[in-house]
């Protein structure tokens, strides 16, 4: 018995050291490169890695060529049953202000294996509280604004319910 136990330890610490001391910004290329193929480059970020994950600060966004956003910080948290995004100070450019959020101050989505179909968003900025879900199998973004602030730039992209209120809806 003594053994058994010796060798379920030694394998879960041998799995712990692996993920702690994981390349994680190898992981973040990764990312950047599939992006890439979509057009999408993030630039002049600085990477660091941590225990648990990447801290990705002052990242500048890019879409088809034109400069989308700027960024103060992005950490990615990654654990076997649980991984986070969380996206601080998001800046929308100037020219795209009249079709989109001027600022999203925070925005967290958080997966998990509880919830394995679900990806949950939860975050605040110029619109006001941001509640969501992204369902993996069904494909649907379904963005909520429980409490709206200025909902006027994106007012042409929204739907009003009697229950929900003011909501986003898009299949992908």
């Amino acid at each position: 018995m003594q053994m058994v136990k010796r060798i379920f330890g030694g394998f879960f610490l041998f799995i712990l050291l692996l993920w702690f001391l994981a390349p994680k910004q190898e992981l973040y290329y990764l990312l950047e490169k599939s992006l890439k193929e979509n057009n999408i480059i993030i630039s002049n970020e600085t990477l660091k890695d941590t225990w648990i994950g990447l801290k990705i600060n002052h990242a500048d966004i890019y879409v088809e060529g034109a400069k989308v956003a700027t960024n103060r910080e992005l950490n990615f948290i990654f654990l076997f049953l649980y991984a986070k995004l969380s996206i601080e100070d998001l800046e929308i450019e100037k020219s795209l202000q009249s079709v989109a959020p001027k600022k999203i101050d925070s925005l967290t989505a958080t997966y998990s294996v509880l919830n394995p179909l679900k990806v949950i968003l939860k975050g605040k900025g110029s619109v006001g509280e941001i509640d969501g879900t992204i369902a993996l199998k069904d494909r649907k973004i379904e963005i909520l604004f429980p409490k709206p602030k200025d909902l006027n730039t994106i007012k042409k992209f929204l739907k009003k319910d009697a229950k929900k209120g003011w909501y986003y809806e898009k299949t992908y």
